[in-house]
């Protein structure tokens, strides 16, 4: 199940990242043409929001996947493992709850606005609903990813990305430490020679 949930965040993220090389393109488009006009390109805007949309929803499971949301350890670093699993037992059971909820949520609102037409009013007219679905595929992709993570919690093993990011600290270097008899003579760049 986790190869699967890290292939869905994979191709996500590459999903992910073209629609910023798409946004990024439509915005240096819109900038050139209006500099040389005196007016926007039609429809660049609507290119550039709709990309956007589809660069952070589509980025959400990614992060999961790799641990790489905001976390805060200042206290939870002080817990021993057993308080430690508690907490990440109650912090993935809240995301995978509050997901579900947005996922239901936008579900709902994405059938309301796919039924209604919805689109929006600009230089040009544009769909809004497909930005709708998106947000709701980046919102599932999440849950899917933080009940995959609640599930490791529950079995002892640590979230998705964690051990990564464990090992990641552990391998970097240590810095050398000075001595008392150094001089600028035998010191070379911060490092003894």
């Amino acid at each position: 199940m986790e190869k699967l949930i890290h292939g869905m965040a994979r191709l996500l993220a590459v999903l992910s990242a073209v629609a910023i090389v798409v946004m990024v393109i439509a915005i240096a488009v819109d900038v050139f043409v209006r500099n040389a006009t005196g007016a926007s390109l039609p429809g660049m805007i609507e290119i550039a929001e709709t990309s956007m949309v589809t660069a952070v929803a589509f980025g959400l499971a990614w992060a999961g996947v790799n641990g790489e949301h905001v976390a805060v350890t200042l206290l939870t670093d002080r817990f021993n493992p057993t308080w430690a699993r508690a907490t990440n037992i109650f912090i993935w059971a809240l995301v995978a709850f509050y997901t579900a909820w947005l996922s239901y949520a936008n579900i709902l609102n994405s059938v309301q606005a796919t039924q209604a037409g919805e689109i929006r009013f600009g230089l040009v007219q544009w769909p809004m609903y497909p930005m709708r679905w998106i947000l709701t595929l980046g919102f599932i992709s999440l849950l899917l990813v933080a009940l995959a993570n609640l599930y490791r919690c529950l079995t002892h093993k640590e979230p998705m990305g964690f051990s990564d990011e464990l090992e990641a600290v552990l391998a970097e270097e240590p810095m050398p430490e000075t001595t008392e008899n150094e001089t600028p003579e035998n010191v070379e760049g911060g490092r003894t020679s």
